[in-house]
């Protein structure tokens, strides 16, 4: 930690370089840990007062205490539209852009799919595919593998209009009759609840 503090004074903001560099130097753990610590103290700058607390570890002071997103809620301002985005959450996606290039280009690809499905829009499928083989970000290789194996399947998701959502809630509303009673009352029963659940 004071080596990372040390270059983030000398001007060093990124977190990818940091990592390897305390690598070289004997650390053996994992890039998450040195992730938060670099996005606690882009948050320190962003504050404007760099001010700290007595806040410390292994004898170091560190910057106020920020909230950093889990990984489930940095997915889900991946997919959160643009204009929605509050101006603490768009400084953020830009931190995370800045550190890491290919997260930058992650989220840009995320943003062009979650487009494609809001505006159906099953054309531009091919190209975002395109676009995706050439990328480096491998999550998106990865999603865009799985979404090749039923390629139609998918590419008539983001075209048509209709969808079995209807049909599945009746399905999940008869398994909730159906469970509620389960060894409870007899088959004449339950006939007459699902019945009249419809």
């Amino acid at each position: 930690m004071p080596y990372i503090l040390r270059r983030w004074e000398e001007g060093c903001r990124n977190g990818v370089k940091l990592y390897r560099e305390i690598r070289e130097r004997g650390y053996a753990y994992g890039a998450s840990n040195v992730a938060r610590l670099v996005a606690e103290l882009c948050r320190a700058d962003v504050g404007g007062n760099g001010s700290t607390t007595d806040r410390t570890q292994g004898g170091v002071v560190l910057p106020n205490k920020a909230t950093v997103p889990t990984a489930r809620q940095a997915a889900a301002l991946f997919l959160k539209r643009s204009e929605k985005l509050t101006t603490d959450q768009e400084a953020y996606l830009d931190r995370l852009g800045t550190l890491d290039k290919t997260l930058a280009e992650a989220y840009l690809l995320t943003q062009e799919f979650a487009g494609m499905v809001r505006g159906l829009e099953g054309e531009k499928l091919d190209e975002w595919l395109e676009e995706v083989d050439a990328s480096e970000a491998a999550v998106m290789r990865r999603f865009a593998k799985g979404l090749k194996k039923d390629l139609s399947a998918v590419r008539a998701g983001l075209t048509e209009s209709w969808s079995n959502g209807p049909v599945e809630g009746f399905i999940q509303k008869l398994k909730l009759v159906k469970r509620s009673m389960y060894g409870r009352a007899s088959f004449g029963l339950l006939r007459r609840r699902v019945l009249g659940a419809s």
